[in-house]
């Protein structure tokens, strides 16, 4: 969760009109920590956050490599809140 949180990017116009939201999303990864397949399982209600979601998957692959015999389904909430 901390390495998706350090790329996520908050879009300038969601944060501009306080848009606010979190989105639940699923996601495979290989033993080296590839992202495979990405699926939104629960919207935001904010179309630009859920796009923002995954977009950021894509481009924090890989992720670091899960251990032996830990399952590669990870199912994460990316919460977007303006301060």
């Amino acid at each position: 969760a901390a390495h998706l949180e350090r790329r996520k990017r908050y879009p300038a116009a969601a944060r501009r009109q306080r848009q606010q939201g979190t989105a639940q999303v699923r996601f495979t990864i290989d033993a080296s920590g590839n992202v495979g397949s990405v699926k939104l399982v629960r919207s935001s209600g904010v179309p630009a956050l859920d796009d923002e979601v995954l977009a950021l998957m894509q481009r924090a692959s890989p992720v670091p490599a899960p251990p032996p015999g830990v399952a590669r389904t990870i199912v994460v909430p990316i919460r977007f809140s303006v301060r």
